[in-house]
């Protein structure tokens, strides 16, 4: 937070990739200050940068406040995300898994260590960083309001404590007033990849939201992945707004 005369006029905020300051308080160094605590943080944390959304900095790129103010702050562009929504739930299909594979719920102790190295592994070459350790996972899956149920696991029929692909979804408000749910992330293992698991999850987490009563569904994608958007546009979504990321590399930073 950025605090001037005991009022908050500014916030960083590392889990929504989002700066801002009041416009009256602009200009008074609050942006750095909060961009080189998050430096700060990342540094103590092992994470090589702080990813944060600019507006008007995607390819190409245009004249905003935001995209001057982080490149005057050595932040680079990364990549675009696209945001995706989903009208309307009912009607769905059962996903069916592919022959050998089951669907299952996360179990929250058991699957913790295995779950967590299939997470990395499915995202180790995604473009923005990310990374899950065990101590925070246990964190999150122990809070009181974690259903394990909303996590879907794909595993060999055969052999249910190996996990290959995964979904995590949740609800949430949206800015008509009522709730939304969003799909997380879906992650497949690399030499899983081709086999119609992607499209299992997007079809069991809509089944999910329109059982909970949800009409509406969400997901952000990387622009460039070009096979994910190809399965979100056949499966009902469509692009409703781009997320330009940029990010300040920990090393180049100096808080």
């Amino acid at each position: 937070m950025a605090v001037e005369d005991g009022i908050v006029v500014g916030a960083l905020t590392t889990r929504d990739n989002d700066l801002a300051v009041a416009p009256g308080s602009r200009r008074r160094g609050h942006g750095r200050a909060l961009l080189d605590a998050a430096v700060a943080r990342a540094r103590r944390a092992g994470e090589p940068y702080v990813l944060l959304y600019v507006p008007g900095g995607g390819e190409p790129p245009r004249d905003t406040a935001a995209r001057r103010f982080a490149a005057a702050t050595g932040m680079r562009y990364r990549a675009t995300l696209t945001r995706m929504r989903r009208d309307g739930l009912g009607g769905l299909d059962e996903p069916m898994p592919p022959a050998g594979m089951v669907v299952r719920s996360l179990a929250r102790d058991e699957d913790l260590v295995p779950y967590v190295a299939m997470v990395n592994a499915a995202f180790a070459e995604h473009p923005t960083y990310f990374h899950l350790d065990v101590e925070t996972a246990a964190r999150a899956h122990a809070a009181p309001d974690f259903d394990p149920g909303d996590v879907a696991i794909v595993a060999a029929a055969d052999d249910p404590k190996t996990l290959v692909a995964f979904c995590r979804t949740y609800a949430q408000e949206d800015d008509r007033g009522g709730h939304v749910g969003v799909i997380g992330h879906v992650g497949v293992l690399p030499a899983w990849r081709g086999q119609g698991l992607g499209r299992l999850l997007v079809r069991w987490a809509l089944r999910r939201f329109a059982s909970a009563g949800l009409e509406r569904a969400e997901l952000s994608v990387v622009a460039a992945n070009e096979s994910a958007l190809r399965l979100y546009a056949a499966e009902g979504f469509r692009a409703v707004v781009a997320w330009p990321q940029w990010t300040k590399d920990v090393a180049a930073g100096d808080g």
